[in-house]
């Protein structure tokens, strides 16, 4: 099983277990791992399990999620990554079978952790510019059934924030509907919608959803009054 060690000023405070059904990262005490700390959002980061992967990503915290020094929406963790949320550090520790299998992916035999300064040593010294990442050949839509008007919204940011803040990307009204109540996060295995906070209920295909599932195509999404459906189209060529 994979663990998440929580420090602070490189001294271990705790360490946690990674639970099914996802692990959530803030100051509020409903989180799995609360850390009270005033520069942490009350709701600041998840973590979830996708097949063999764990997903970790930003809720629209103030601060920012960091993984090893760089700023993230959306990342898969690697054993050994650094996750710093405010000024507390979390270690991702993968289980040995799941360390095995990285190893085997990446065709090495041994991981070897670098510290920070080296890592930018080393990254400064490449000549060669990492390869752009290869746009899918579609994208995601969501399209409301409700009589609202709101049409069809495409999701090609990284991280779609549903809700009634005025950053949202797709912006819902009402009493119970959160600041953030949902986000869509597009993944290279696909979107994922994420059920963030508020009043309002997030129901995929009838079902109530308390964390995360995987959009497939026609999946109708319930969230408090509204009503929308999922699908992909192809990408629009200049």
């Amino acid at each position: 099983m994979a663990r998440l060690i929580l420090m602070y000023n490189k001294q271990v405070v705790n360490e946690h277990p990674y639970t099914r059904g996802g692990v959530t990262i803030g100051r509020h005490e409903d989180n799995t791992i609360v850390i009270d700390n005033l520069a942490v959002s009350a709701f600041h980061a998840r973590i979830d399990k996708q097949g063999a992967d764990y997903i970790l990503t930003d809720l629209q915290s103030t601060n920012g999620t960091f993984v090893n020094d760089e700023r993230i929406t959306s990342r898969k963790l690697m054993h050994g990554d650094n996750v710093l949320i405010g000024k507390h550090v979390l270690l991702f520790v993968a289980s040995d079978k799941e360390r095995v299998r990285e190893e085997k992916n990446a065709g090495l035999t041994k991981t070897m952790l670098l510290d920070t300064e080296k890592q930018r040593e080393l990254l400064s010294k490449q000549k060669t510019p990492p390869i752009p990442l290869k746009l899918p050949e579609k994208v995601g839509v969501v399209s409301f059934v409700d009589g609202s008007g709101l049409g069809e919204i495409e999701l090609t940011k990284k991280l779609t924030r549903i809700g009634k803040a005025d950053q949202s990307e797709i912006k819902l009204a009402g009493v119970l509907m959160g600041a953030t109540s949902a986000t869509i996060s597009r993944r290279p295995s696909g979107y994922v919608i994420t059920f963030t906070g508020g009043m309002a209920k997030l129901k995929v295909n009838g079902k109530v959803v308390k964390d995360s599932v995987t959009l497939n195509d026609f999946d109708t999404i319930e969230l408090g009054s509204y009503k929308f459906q999922f699908y992909h189209k192809e990408l629009s060529r200049a």
